[in-house]
């Protein structure tokens, strides 16, 4: 980066991103970012005028970026924008995310609603399992839907990037689980009652590009690594080494994949619904509400009771 010239204004450049071989000044770099996430969501008709979009933020660099970057774009595709955290329980690190989201939905006047794990009967902690983000994922999609259906919203909108998708692509590719790349959508309609269509618009963006992102416009995020997460991702690191190796790959990658998905289309089971909450499920008892049995203290069936009125 020595003596590089940004090349919008001409100023000192703080990053030049090889896959657009351009180098950017801080001032500039916003710009160019989100002029590349409106690129994507036109390209693939990832979100159409007029939807009512309920955006899923975390607190974390890329769902930030999600949330300032769809505000750029809500006057332009007249979106209406709603965010929605959900607080996990998870002690200190969700107390300091929930403040973080507060911060950033007043600063960015965008409407806010916040779901409390605790008020559905458990927290993250409470969960008996081994695997504990995955709990925390279905826990997630649960009270995203769930809240999105009640109030009527068009899309999902969630913060998964470049490095998630090409990272669970090649994941299944080793692992043989071919269908699973059928899920592999920048927008992924819905395919059932109560069930609303989600949608990725940073799909195309890294991780990097949103961490420099979020630092040019001085948002607030969160850095902190969730205590449940585990120490690394084998995965990530090996499309990131390949992405040092040859600049562009993650990008061109998930883009494959996701026409290959498009055009191969998804095949949809029989589609039941919880006998407990009422919401979609691929058993008689949706994977949510088997969590909640696993976390709620044995005998306590008038805990139980509460939480299904609440429910439904």
């Amino acid at each position: 980066m020595k003596n590089a010239k940004c090349k919008k204004c001409g100023k000192p450049a703080v990053v030049k991103f090889r896959t657009y071989r351009i180098s950017l000044c801080e001032a500039c770099l916003p710009a160019f970012y989100e002029s590349l996430v409106e690129r994507s969501v036109k390209r693939h008709r990832i979100l159409r005028e007029n939807e009512r979009v309920l955006v899923a933020v975390s607190g974390g660099k890329d769902s930030v970026a999600l949330a300032s970057t769809l505000k750029n774009l809500a006057s332009k595709l007249n979106l209406s924008l709603e965010i929605i955290h959900i607080n996990l329980g998870i002690g200190e690190y969700s107390e300091k995310s929930e403040e973080v989201v507060r911060e950033l939905a007043e600063m960015l006047e965008i409407p806010l609603q916040v779901e409390h794990l605790s008020d559905f009967g458990f927290t993250i902690p409470a969960v008996r399992m081994r695997k504990v983000c995955s709990a925390c994922g279905t826990a997630k999609r649960y009270l995203m839907n769930r809240y999105a259906r009640l109030h009527r919203f068009d899309v999902v909108a969630t913060g998964h990037t470049c490095d998630d998708f090409a990272a669970f692509a090649l994941k299944n590719i080793a692992g043989g689980n071919l269908e699973w790349l059928l899920k592999f959508q920048p927008r992924a309609e819905s395919f059932a009652e109560g069930v609303v269509t989600k949608v990725r618009p940073l799909f195309e963006r890294t991780e990097e590009e949103n961490l420099l992102y979020v630092k040019a416009k001085k948002l607030p995020f969160l850095a902190d690594k969730c205590p449940f997460s585990p120490p690394k991702d084998e995965w990530k690191e090996i499309v990131r080494e390949i992405e040092r190796k040859k600049a562009g790959f993650m990008r061109n990658f998930v883009r494959g994949i996701a026409k290959i998905a498009a055009e191969s289309g998804e095949s949809v089971a029989s589609v039941k619904y919880c006998k407990i909450c009422g919401e979609i499920a691929s058993s008689d008892v949706c994977a949510f509400c088997k969590l909640r049995l696993r976390s709620v203290v044995a005998g306590s069936e008038n805990e139980m009771r509460r939480c299904t009125g609440y429910f439904m």
